[in-house]
Protein backbone atom coordinates (compact mmCIF):
# COMPACT_ATOMS: atom_id res chain seq x y z
CA UNK A 1 0.00 0.00 0.00
CA UNK A 2 1.14 3.80 -0.66
CA UNK A 3 0.24 6.42 1.83
CA UNK A 4 -0.12 9.34 0.82
CA UNK A 5 2.43 12.14 1.77
CA UNK A 6 0.09 15.04 1.93
CA UNK A 7 -1.50 12.87 5.18
CA UNK A 8 2.08 12.44 6.36
CA UNK A 9 2.94 16.10 5.72
CA UNK A 10 -0.72 17.10 7.45
CA UNK A 11 0.25 14.92 10.83
CA UNK A 12 4.33 16.76 10.71
CA UNK A 13 2.63 20.22 10.53
CA UNK A 14 -0.20 18.94 13.36
CA UNK A 15 3.01 18.27 15.65
CA UNK A 16 5.05 20.94 14.89
CA UNK A 17 7.86 21.07 17.51
CA UNK A 18 7.01 17.74 19.06
CA UNK A 19 8.54 16.33 16.10
CA UNK A 20 11.87 17.13 17.27
CA UNK A 21 11.11 16.14 20.99
CA UNK A 22 9.99 12.76 19.47
CA UNK A 23 13.19 11.94 17.06
CA UNK A 24 15.64 13.07 20.37
CA UNK A 25 13.94 10.49 22.96
CA UNK A 26 13.81 7.96 20.28
CA UNK A 27 17.52 8.67 19.55
CA UNK A 28 18.55 9.47 23.02
CA UNK A 29 19.74 12.38 21.49
CA UNK A 30 22.31 13.12 24.57
CA UNK A 31 22.87 17.13 25.96
CA UNK A 32 19.45 17.85 23.79
CA UNK A 33 18.39 21.41 24.36
CA UNK A 34 14.55 21.48 24.40
CA UNK A 35 14.10 24.78 24.43
CA UNK A 36 16.44 25.52 21.12
CA UNK A 37 15.45 22.14 20.12
CA UNK A 38 19.14 21.02 19.66
CA UNK A 39 21.48 18.34 20.88
CA UNK A 40 24.71 16.06 20.19
CA UNK A 41 24.70 14.28 16.78
CA UNK A 42 23.78 10.59 17.47
CA UNK A 43 25.48 9.97 14.03
CA UNK A 44 29.12 11.02 14.85
CA UNK A 45 31.56 11.99 17.84
CA UNK A 46 31.17 15.59 18.71
CA UNK A 47 31.31 17.57 21.66
CA UNK A 48 29.26 21.22 20.53
CA UNK A 49 25.84 20.49 19.52
CA UNK A 50 25.11 20.45 15.74
CA UNK A 51 22.09 18.21 15.49
CA UNK A 52 19.50 21.22 14.99
CA UNK A 53 15.42 21.01 14.61
CA UNK A 54 14.68 22.44 10.90
CA UNK A 55 11.03 23.96 11.78
CA UNK A 56 9.94 24.17 7.93
CA UNK A 57 11.10 20.82 7.21
CA UNK A 58 10.30 18.85 10.50
CA UNK A 59 13.50 16.74 10.55
CA UNK A 60 16.31 17.38 12.61
CA UNK A 61 19.98 18.06 10.75
CA UNK A 62 23.37 17.50 11.59
CA UNK A 63 25.56 20.35 10.61
CA UNK A 64 29.23 17.85 11.06
CA UNK A 65 28.14 15.50 8.99
CA UNK A 66 25.33 16.06 6.63
CA UNK A 67 22.75 13.38 8.47
CA UNK A 68 19.05 14.30 8.45
CA UNK A 69 16.15 12.42 10.33
CA UNK A 70 12.71 12.95 10.56
CA UNK A 71 10.19 11.20 12.99
CA UNK A 72 9.85 8.61 10.45
CA UNK A 73 13.40 7.53 10.11
CA UNK A 74 14.21 7.67 13.52
CA UNK A 75 11.39 5.19 14.24
CA UNK A 76 12.54 2.93 11.91
CA UNK A 77 15.98 3.31 12.69
CA UNK A 78 14.47 0.77 15.99
CA UNK A 79 13.63 -1.79 13.64
CA UNK A 80 9.96 -0.85 12.50
CA UNK A 81 9.04 -1.15 8.74
CA UNK A 82 7.54 2.12 6.96
CA UNK A 83 4.06 1.50 7.53
CA UNK A 84 4.50 0.65 11.20
CA UNK A 85 6.85 3.96 11.40
CA UNK A 86 4.09 6.19 9.84
CA UNK A 87 1.11 4.49 12.02
CA UNK A 88 3.43 5.58 15.43
CA UNK A 89 3.62 9.50 14.19
CA UNK A 90 -0.06 9.22 13.08
CA UNK A 91 -1.34 7.86 16.50
CA UNK A 92 1.26 10.65 17.66
CA UNK A 93 -1.07 13.63 15.39
CA UNK A 94 -4.14 11.82 16.50
CA UNK A 95 -4.47 11.75 12.46
CA UNK A 96 -7.43 8.27 11.31
CA UNK A 97 -5.83 6.51 8.12
CA UNK A 98 -6.80 3.13 7.25
CA UNK A 99 -4.06 0.57 7.06
CA UNK A 100 -6.14 -2.19 5.98
CA UNK A 101 -3.90 -3.91 3.29
CA UNK A 102 -0.90 -3.84 5.91
CA UNK A 103 -0.05 -7.83 5.78
CA UNK A 104 -2.07 -8.60 3.02
CA UNK A 105 -1.38 -10.79 0.27
CA UNK A 106 -2.64 -8.90 -2.94
CA UNK A 107 -1.63 -10.74 -5.90
CA UNK A 108 -3.46 -13.41 -7.06
CA UNK A 109 -2.40 -16.87 -8.09
CA UNK A 110 1.01 -15.81 -6.92
CA UNK A 111 3.27 -18.80 -5.65
CA UNK A 112 4.86 -16.92 -2.35
CA UNK A 113 7.89 -18.17 -0.70
CA UNK A 114 8.28 -20.11 2.20
CA UNK A 115 10.29 -17.83 5.01
CA UNK A 116 13.58 -19.36 6.50
CA UNK A 117 12.90 -20.12 10.27
CA UNK A 118 14.70 -17.76 12.36
CA UNK A 119 17.43 -19.55 13.86
CA UNK A 120 20.94 -19.54 14.44
CA UNK A 121 22.98 -17.25 12.26
CA UNK A 122 26.68 -17.72 12.98
CA UNK A 123 27.86 -18.55 9.56
CA UNK A 124 25.94 -15.36 8.57
CA UNK A 125 27.16 -13.19 10.71
CA UNK A 126 30.66 -14.11 10.58
CA UNK A 127 30.64 -13.76 6.59
CA UNK A 128 29.73 -10.59 6.74
CA UNK A 129 31.07 -9.39 9.37
CA UNK A 130 34.40 -9.89 7.21
CA UNK A 131 32.69 -7.37 4.31
CA UNK A 132 32.56 -4.85 7.88
CA UNK A 133 28.75 -5.85 7.73
CA UNK A 134 27.59 -5.85 11.67
CA UNK A 135 25.00 -8.29 13.40
CA UNK A 136 22.72 -5.05 13.88
CA UNK A 137 22.40 -4.75 10.65
CA UNK A 138 22.24 -8.21 9.60
CA UNK A 139 19.37 -8.53 12.03
CA UNK A 140 17.73 -4.54 10.82
CA UNK A 141 17.84 -6.19 7.38
CA UNK A 142 16.11 -9.15 8.33
CA UNK A 143 18.80 -11.00 6.55
CA UNK A 144 18.52 -15.05 7.83
CA UNK A 145 20.78 -18.07 7.52
CA UNK A 146 19.21 -21.24 5.49
CA UNK A 147 20.16 -24.94 6.80
CA UNK A 148 22.67 -25.13 4.02
CA UNK A 149 24.81 -21.95 6.19
CA UNK A 150 23.62 -19.68 3.09
CA UNK A 151 22.40 -16.02 3.28
CA UNK A 152 19.00 -15.22 3.16
CA UNK A 153 17.64 -11.98 1.93
CA UNK A 154 14.00 -11.16 2.49
CA UNK A 155 12.24 -9.04 0.00
CA UNK A 156 8.78 -7.24 1.72
CA UNK A 157 6.17 -5.62 -0.49
CA UNK A 158 4.99 -2.25 0.57
CA UNK A 159 1.88 -4.47 2.54
CA UNK A 160 5.23 -5.95 4.82
CA UNK A 161 4.32 -9.43 3.09
CA UNK A 162 7.23 -11.33 2.12
CA UNK A 163 6.94 -11.72 -1.60
CA UNK A 164 10.62 -12.77 -3.05
CA UNK A 165 13.45 -14.58 -1.20
CA UNK A 166 17.28 -14.52 -2.22
CA UNK A 167 19.96 -16.98 -1.64
CA UNK A 168 23.63 -16.68 -1.73
CA UNK A 169 26.67 -18.49 -0.35
CA UNK A 170 28.06 -16.99 3.21
CA UNK A 171 31.14 -17.16 1.39
CA UNK A 172 33.40 -16.45 -1.36
CA UNK A 173 32.24 -17.31 -4.80
CA UNK A 174 34.98 -18.91 -7.05
CA UNK A 175 32.93 -17.30 -10.31
CA UNK A 176 35.86 -19.56 -12.78
CA UNK A 177 34.76 -23.02 -10.96
CA UNK A 178 30.84 -21.95 -12.30
CA UNK A 179 29.54 -21.73 -8.82
CA UNK A 180 26.03 -19.97 -8.24
CA UNK A 181 26.39 -16.26 -6.43
CA UNK A 182 22.95 -15.70 -6.22
CA UNK A 183 19.40 -17.81 -6.52
CA UNK A 184 15.91 -17.23 -5.77
CA UNK A 185 13.76 -19.61 -3.56
CA UNK A 186 12.83 -22.86 -5.51
CA UNK A 187 8.83 -23.10 -5.92
CA UNK A 188 7.71 -19.22 -5.40
CA UNK A 189 7.84 -16.64 -7.33
CA UNK A 190 9.94 -13.72 -7.96
CA UNK A 191 8.51 -10.40 -8.43
CA UNK A 192 10.80 -8.00 -9.11
CA UNK A 193 10.65 -5.95 -5.95
CA UNK A 194 13.84 -3.50 -4.01
CA UNK A 195 15.41 -4.84 -1.16
CA UNK A 196 14.24 -3.34 1.93
CA UNK A 197 11.77 -1.10 -0.18
CA UNK A 198 9.27 -1.67 3.30
CA UNK A 199 11.58 0.01 5.46
CA UNK A 200 11.68 3.32 3.34
CA UNK A 201 10.69 6.62 3.96
CA UNK A 202 9.29 8.15 0.67
CA UNK A 203 9.27 11.57 2.26
CA UNK A 204 13.23 11.74 2.05
CA UNK A 205 16.24 10.91 -0.42
CA UNK A 206 15.88 7.48 -1.96
CA UNK A 207 19.24 5.70 -2.39
CA UNK A 208 19.10 2.58 -4.75
CA UNK A 209 21.99 0.31 -5.26
CA UNK A 210 23.34 -2.63 -7.56
CA UNK A 211 23.31 -5.18 -4.51
CA UNK A 212 21.80 -6.25 -1.28
CA UNK A 213 25.33 -5.78 0.28
CA UNK A 214 25.65 -2.28 -1.07
CA UNK A 215 22.30 -1.82 1.09
CA UNK A 216 23.99 -3.10 3.86
CA UNK A 217 27.01 -0.62 3.26
CA UNK A 218 24.75 2.25 3.27
CA UNK A 219 22.51 0.76 6.34
CA UNK A 220 25.58 0.40 8.31
CA UNK A 221 26.62 3.82 7.61
CA UNK A 222 24.23 5.79 8.76
CA UNK A 223 21.76 5.95 5.66
CA UNK A 224 19.03 3.59 6.37
CA UNK A 225 16.88 5.20 3.26
CA UNK A 226 18.00 2.50 0.61
CA UNK A 227 17.47 -0.30 -1.28
CA UNK A 228 18.63 -2.41 -3.73
CA UNK A 229 17.71 -3.85 -7.28
CA UNK A 230 17.00 -7.47 -7.40
CA UNK A 231 18.07 -9.59 -10.59
CA UNK A 232 21.37 -7.73 -11.52
CA UNK A 233 22.71 -4.30 -12.77
CA UNK A 234 21.28 -4.50 -16.78
CA UNK A 235 17.38 -5.85 -15.39
CA UNK A 236 15.57 -3.07 -15.41
CA UNK A 237 11.86 -5.08 -14.73
CA UNK A 238 11.71 -3.54 -11.21
CA UNK A 239 11.60 0.04 -12.60
CA UNK A 240 8.11 -1.33 -13.94
CA UNK A 241 7.23 -3.31 -11.05
CA UNK A 242 7.58 -0.67 -8.84
CA UNK A 243 6.73 2.52 -10.72
CA UNK A 244 3.83 3.93 -8.74
CA UNK A 245 5.83 3.50 -5.31
CA UNK A 246 9.45 5.05 -7.21
CA UNK A 247 6.71 8.06 -8.63
CA UNK A 248 6.85 9.10 -4.87
CA UNK A 249 10.17 10.29 -4.63
CA UNK A 250 11.13 13.91 -4.83
CA UNK A 251 15.13 12.97 -5.12
CA UNK A 252 17.20 9.31 -5.55
CA UNK A 253 20.75 8.84 -5.27
CA UNK A 254 21.82 6.08 -7.58
CA UNK A 255 24.78 4.47 -6.70
CA UNK A 256 25.70 1.59 -9.31
CA UNK A 257 29.34 -0.50 -9.61
CA UNK A 258 32.64 1.16 -10.97
CA UNK A 259 31.99 -0.61 -14.32
CA UNK A 260 30.48 -0.82 -17.49
CA UNK A 261 27.38 -2.57 -16.29
CA UNK A 262 27.14 0.01 -13.47
CA UNK A 263 27.29 2.80 -15.70
CA UNK A 264 24.69 1.66 -18.15
CA UNK A 265 22.27 1.22 -14.91
CA UNK A 266 23.12 4.62 -14.08
CA UNK A 267 22.68 6.58 -17.42
CA UNK A 268 18.76 4.19 -18.00
CA UNK A 269 17.88 4.36 -14.59
CA UNK A 270 18.44 8.59 -14.21
CA UNK A 271 16.98 9.06 -17.44
CA UNK A 272 13.43 6.80 -16.52
CA UNK A 273 13.50 8.46 -13.29
CA UNK A 274 13.95 11.43 -14.73
CA UNK A 275 17.57 13.30 -14.73
CA UNK A 276 15.92 16.16 -12.94
CA UNK A 277 15.31 14.30 -9.55
CA UNK A 278 18.30 11.81 -9.81
CA UNK A 279 21.74 12.38 -8.62
CA UNK A 280 24.39 9.27 -8.85
CA UNK A 281 27.15 9.03 -6.45
CA UNK A 282 30.84 9.05 -7.43
CA UNK A 283 32.76 6.32 -6.29
CA UNK A 284 36.87 6.73 -5.51
CA UNK A 285 38.54 4.47 -7.98
CA UNK A 286 40.78 3.13 -5.58
CA UNK A 287 41.31 3.06 -1.82
CA UNK A 288 45.07 2.69 -0.77
CA UNK A 289 45.93 1.06 -4.58
CA UNK A 290 43.06 -1.09 -3.76
CA UNK A 291 40.39 -0.47 -6.88
CA UNK A 292 36.70 0.14 -5.60
CA UNK A 293 34.09 -1.51 -7.52
CA UNK A 294 31.01 -0.52 -4.91
CA UNK A 295 29.95 0.26 -1.84
CA UNK A 296 30.65 -2.62 0.15
CA UNK A 297 34.46 -2.18 -1.04
CA UNK A 298 34.47 1.39 -0.31
CA UNK A 299 33.14 0.21 3.16
CA UNK A 300 35.71 -2.79 3.31
CA UNK A 301 38.90 -0.23 2.60
CA UNK A 302 37.70 2.51 3.48
CA UNK A 303 35.19 3.79 6.62
CA UNK A 304 31.16 4.55 7.60
CA UNK A 305 32.27 7.94 6.91
CA UNK A 306 33.44 8.03 3.57
CA UNK A 307 30.68 5.92 2.41
CA UNK A 308 27.81 8.21 4.29
CA UNK A 309 29.89 11.49 2.52
CA UNK A 310 29.99 10.32 -1.07
CA UNK A 311 26.02 9.52 -0.52
CA UNK A 312 25.31 12.66 0.93
CA UNK A 313 27.65 14.74 -1.91
CA UNK A 314 25.86 12.71 -4.78
CA UNK A 315 26.45 14.66 -7.92
CA UNK A 316 23.92 16.49 -9.80
CA UNK A 317 23.19 14.86 -13.56
CA UNK A 318 24.88 17.91 -15.61
CA UNK A 319 22.33 19.65 -17.68
CA UNK A 320 24.71 22.22 -19.51
CA UNK A 321 23.16 22.38 -23.26
CA UNK A 322 26.92 23.29 -24.51
CA UNK A 323 29.83 21.10 -24.42
CA UNK A 324 33.20 21.87 -25.24
CA UNK A 325 34.85 20.05 -28.79
CA UNK A 326 37.78 19.01 -26.67
CA UNK A 327 35.62 17.47 -24.31
CA UNK A 328 33.73 15.18 -26.96
CA UNK A 329 34.66 11.78 -26.43
CA UNK A 330 35.65 10.12 -29.90
CA UNK A 331 33.70 7.17 -29.92
CA UNK A 332 34.25 3.89 -31.84
CA UNK A 333 30.30 2.69 -34.07
CA UNK A 334 30.65 -0.28 -33.19
CA UNK A 335 30.86 0.72 -29.03
CA UNK A 336 27.64 2.08 -29.43
CA UNK A 337 24.05 0.85 -28.69
CA UNK A 338 21.59 0.41 -31.06
CA UNK A 339 19.38 -2.33 -32.91
CA UNK A 340 20.46 -4.13 -36.09
CA UNK A 341 18.19 -4.74 -38.62
CA UNK A 342 18.47 -7.96 -39.26
CA UNK A 343 18.96 -7.10 -43.59
CA UNK A 344 22.44 -8.26 -43.89
CA UNK A 345 23.37 -5.09 -47.12
CA UNK A 346 21.37 -2.75 -44.91
CA UNK A 347 23.03 -3.13 -41.57
CA UNK A 348 26.31 -3.17 -43.74
CA UNK A 349 25.72 0.40 -44.71
CA UNK A 350 23.69 1.57 -41.75
CA UNK A 351 25.66 -0.41 -39.08
CA UNK A 352 22.43 -0.47 -36.74
CA UNK A 353 19.60 1.82 -35.76
CA UNK A 354 22.10 4.08 -33.21
CA UNK A 355 19.93 4.79 -30.06
CA UNK A 356 19.48 9.13 -29.97
CA UNK A 357 18.48 9.18 -33.86
CA UNK A 358 15.67 9.09 -35.91
CA UNK A 359 15.24 7.16 -38.97
CA UNK A 360 13.15 7.81 -41.98
CA UNK A 361 11.22 5.13 -43.86
CA UNK A 362 9.59 6.20 -47.35
CA UNK A 363 8.50 4.14 -50.21
CA UNK A 364 5.27 3.97 -52.74
CA UNK A 365 2.35 1.96 -51.90
CA UNK A 366 2.97 -2.17 -52.61
CA UNK A 367 6.98 -1.39 -52.16
CA UNK A 368 7.06 -3.21 -48.87
CA UNK A 369 7.22 -0.91 -45.67
CA UNK A 370 5.00 -2.61 -43.62
CA UNK A 371 6.36 -5.81 -44.28
CA UNK A 372 9.81 -4.45 -43.34
CA UNK A 373 8.69 -3.19 -40.26
CA UNK A 374 7.18 -6.10 -39.18
CA UNK A 375 10.49 -7.79 -39.48
CA UNK A 376 12.11 -4.76 -38.10
CA UNK A 377 9.78 -5.29 -34.73
CA UNK A 378 11.06 -8.87 -34.30
CA UNK A 379 14.40 -8.87 -35.24
CA UNK A 380 14.45 -6.27 -32.06
CA UNK A 381 12.54 -8.24 -29.92
CA UNK A 382 15.24 -11.30 -30.77
CA UNK A 383 17.55 -8.71 -29.60
CA UNK A 384 16.06 -8.17 -26.10
CA UNK A 385 14.71 -4.96 -27.33
CA UNK A 386 11.40 -3.80 -25.73
CA UNK A 387 9.18 -2.06 -28.82
CA UNK A 388 6.24 0.61 -28.92
CA UNK A 389 3.92 0.10 -32.53
CA UNK A 390 1.65 2.65 -33.76
CA UNK A 391 -0.36 2.19 -36.96
CA UNK A 392 -2.85 5.12 -38.26
CA UNK A 393 -4.02 2.97 -41.06
CA UNK A 394 -4.04 -1.41 -39.35
CA UNK A 395 -6.31 -2.23 -36.48
CA UNK A 396 -4.42 -3.88 -33.62
CA UNK A 397 -5.23 -6.98 -34.53
CA UNK A 398 -4.26 -6.53 -37.79
CA UNK A 399 -1.11 -5.73 -36.90
CA UNK A 400 -0.48 -9.03 -34.63
CA UNK A 401 -1.68 -11.26 -37.84
CA UNK A 402 1.24 -9.63 -40.08
CA UNK A 403 3.85 -10.28 -36.96
CA UNK A 404 2.31 -13.57 -35.77
CA UNK A 405 2.98 -14.89 -39.46
CA UNK A 406 6.75 -13.41 -39.65
CA UNK A 407 7.20 -14.74 -35.61
CA UNK A 408 5.75 -18.19 -36.31
CA UNK A 409 7.24 -18.90 -39.72
CA UNK A 410 5.71 -20.67 -42.64
CA UNK A 411 6.35 -24.52 -41.11
CA UNK A 412 3.44 -23.31 -38.24
CA UNK A 413 1.13 -21.51 -40.41
CA UNK A 414 -1.53 -23.56 -41.29
CA UNK A 415 -3.88 -23.37 -44.32
CA UNK A 416 -7.90 -23.09 -43.65
CA UNK A 417 -10.94 -22.68 -45.85
CA UNK A 418 -13.79 -20.65 -45.54
CA UNK A 419 -16.16 -21.86 -48.30
CA UNK A 420 -14.56 -21.53 -51.54
CA UNK A 421 -11.83 -18.87 -49.81
CA UNK A 422 -8.04 -20.29 -49.11
CA UNK A 423 -6.70 -18.12 -45.90
CA UNK A 424 -3.79 -18.70 -43.38
CA UNK A 425 -3.48 -18.91 -39.76
CA UNK A 426 -0.82 -19.32 -37.40
CA UNK A 427 -0.95 -22.87 -34.97
CA UNK A 428 -2.53 -22.03 -32.07
CA UNK A 429 -0.31 -23.87 -29.77
CA UNK A 430 2.33 -21.64 -31.58
CA UNK A 431 0.15 -18.55 -31.13
CA UNK A 432 0.23 -18.79 -27.18
CA UNK A 433 3.76 -19.27 -27.24
CA UNK A 434 4.45 -16.19 -29.45
CA UNK A 435 2.00 -14.37 -26.88
CA UNK A 436 4.01 -15.65 -24.20
CA UNK A 437 7.23 -14.27 -26.10
CA UNK A 438 6.25 -10.84 -26.50
CA UNK A 439 4.21 -10.24 -23.57
CA UNK A 440 5.30 -7.20 -21.72
CA UNK A 441 8.06 -6.37 -24.62
CA UNK A 442 5.83 -5.48 -27.58
CA UNK A 443 3.68 -2.87 -26.94
CA UNK A 444 0.66 -1.58 -29.56
CA UNK A 445 -1.23 1.76 -29.59
CA UNK A 446 -4.55 1.04 -28.70
CA UNK A 447 -7.39 1.66 -31.45
CA UNK A 448 -9.78 4.63 -31.05
CA UNK A 449 -7.49 6.38 -28.94
CA UNK A 450 -6.21 10.24 -29.54
CA UNK A 451 -4.11 10.68 -33.15
CA UNK A 452 -2.85 14.45 -31.63
CA UNK A 453 1.25 14.58 -31.94
CA UNK A 454 1.73 15.53 -28.34
CA UNK A 455 -0.99 12.74 -26.90
CA UNK A 456 1.95 10.58 -29.49
CA UNK A 457 4.94 11.94 -27.80
CA UNK A 458 3.48 11.64 -24.13
CA UNK A 459 3.10 8.24 -24.45
CA UNK A 460 6.00 7.23 -26.43
CA UNK A 461 7.76 8.86 -23.15
CA UNK A 462 5.57 6.92 -21.09
CA UNK A 463 6.48 3.50 -22.50
CA UNK A 464 10.19 4.67 -22.12
CA UNK A 465 10.08 5.44 -18.81
CA UNK A 466 7.82 2.13 -17.37
CA UNK A 467 8.51 -0.20 -20.44
CA UNK A 468 11.86 0.64 -21.57
CA UNK A 469 10.87 0.61 -24.70
CA UNK A 470 13.83 0.86 -27.27
CA UNK A 471 12.28 1.35 -30.66
CA UNK A 472 9.48 3.05 -31.24
CA UNK A 473 7.82 2.76 -35.28
CA UNK A 474 5.53 5.63 -36.24
CA UNK A 475 3.32 4.15 -39.46
CA UNK A 476 2.98 7.55 -40.50
CA UNK A 477 2.95 10.86 -40.48
CA UNK A 478 0.04 12.03 -42.03
CA UNK A 479 -2.15 9.90 -40.19
CA UNK A 480 -1.36 11.73 -37.18
CA UNK A 481 -4.14 14.79 -36.96
CA UNK A 482 -1.75 17.79 -38.18
CA UNK A 483 -4.41 20.65 -38.64
CA UNK A 484 -6.81 21.14 -41.65
CA UNK A 485 -5.46 24.29 -42.65
CA UNK A 486 -2.18 23.64 -45.12
CA UNK A 487 -0.04 26.03 -43.27
CA UNK A 488 -0.69 24.55 -40.27
CA UNK A 489 -0.14 21.07 -41.60
CA UNK A 490 3.40 21.47 -42.58
CA UNK A 491 4.62 23.61 -39.35
CA UNK A 492 3.22 20.94 -37.06
CA UNK A 493 4.72 18.17 -39.19
CA UNK A 494 8.05 19.74 -39.08
CA UNK A 495 7.68 20.42 -35.58
CA UNK A 496 7.02 17.13 -34.91
CA UNK A 497 9.96 15.69 -36.09
CA UNK A 498 12.02 17.72 -34.54
CA UNK A 499 10.20 16.40 -30.92
CA UNK A 500 11.19 13.29 -32.40
CA UNK A 501 14.67 13.75 -32.51
CA UNK A 502 14.70 15.41 -29.42
CA UNK A 503 12.92 12.44 -27.86
CA UNK A 504 15.53 9.95 -29.18
CA UNK A 505 18.31 11.62 -27.86
CA UNK A 506 16.70 12.49 -24.46
CA UNK A 507 15.69 8.48 -23.80
CA UNK A 508 18.79 7.07 -26.02
CA UNK A 509 16.24 5.75 -27.92
CA UNK A 510 15.80 4.59 -31.90
CA UNK A 511 12.09 5.83 -33.31
CA UNK A 512 11.62 5.00 -36.89
CA UNK A 513 8.90 7.61 -38.75
CA UNK A 514 7.22 6.29 -41.65
CA UNK A 515 6.64 9.22 -44.61
CA UNK A 516 4.86 8.66 -47.71
CA UNK A 517 6.24 10.39 -50.50
CA UNK A 518 4.23 12.16 -52.83
CA UNK A 519 2.36 11.02 -55.40
CA UNK A 520 4.76 9.87 -58.55
CA UNK A 521 3.82 10.22 -61.92
CA UNK A 522 4.56 7.70 -64.18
Amino acid sequence: MIVDKKTILRAKTKLGDKNALLIAEILGVEKFDSRNLKGLCPFHAEDTPSFIYDKKGYYMHCFGCGKTVDVIEAYMSTGRTFLEAVQFLFDHARIRYNFGEQGVKTKRAYRYPKPEPLGDKTKVYAYLEKRKISQKTVDYLDIRQDKEENCVFNYYDTNDVLTMVKYRPSHRVDKSKGDDKNWCQKGADTTPLLFNMNRVNTTMPLLITEGELDCAAAIESGYLNAVSVPLGANNYHWLEENWDWLEQFDSVILCSDNDEAGNKMRKEVSTRLGTWRTRFVELPMNIQDQPIKDLNELLYYGSKEQVLNVILNAKENPIDTVIDFADIQAIDLADMDGIQTGFKELDKALFKLFYGTLTIVTGINGSGKSSFLSQLVCNSLEQGCNVFQYSGELPAFQQKTWLNHILAGRYHVNKYMAGNIEYFKVNPTVQKDIDKWCAERLFIYKDGQSHSPQDMLDTMEAAARKYGCKLFIIDNLTSLAMGSREKDRWDNQENFVRQLISFAVKFQVAPILVVHPHKIET
